[in-house]
């Protein structure tokens, strides 16, 4: 039997927040999409502090068009500093 794979906080974090950029949208966007009272759950899925429940993973993964290996798997431009990988689009969402 294989065993059970282990998952990355901060690599989901840093997935759902490069996935939400990619798409150009605000936390404020993702916050009324999922119909939350505040972007606090948001951030702390971003910083990798928690995991969503399971209805708002896939409803993030919905609204990102992302697949499950999308958002828990490190990705080759995880590797590289933030500054390279965020600077310029952090710069479209501002």
């Amino acid at each position: 039997m294989r065993m059970r794979p282990e998952y990355d906080l901060q690599v989901v974090g840093q997935n759902l927040k490069r996935l939400r950029i990619a798409k150009n949208l605000s936390v404020e966007d993702v916050r009324a999409y999922l119909c939350l009272g505040s972007v606090q759950a948001i951030y702390k899925y971003e910083k990798g502090k928690g995991y969503p429940q399971a209805d708002t993973m896939f409803a993030l993964m919905e609204l990102y068009g992302a697949g499950i290996n999308d958002i828990v798997m490190k990705h080759e431009e995880d590797e590289m500093s933030s500054s390279a990988v965020y600077g310029d689009k952090k710069a479209l969402c501002a």
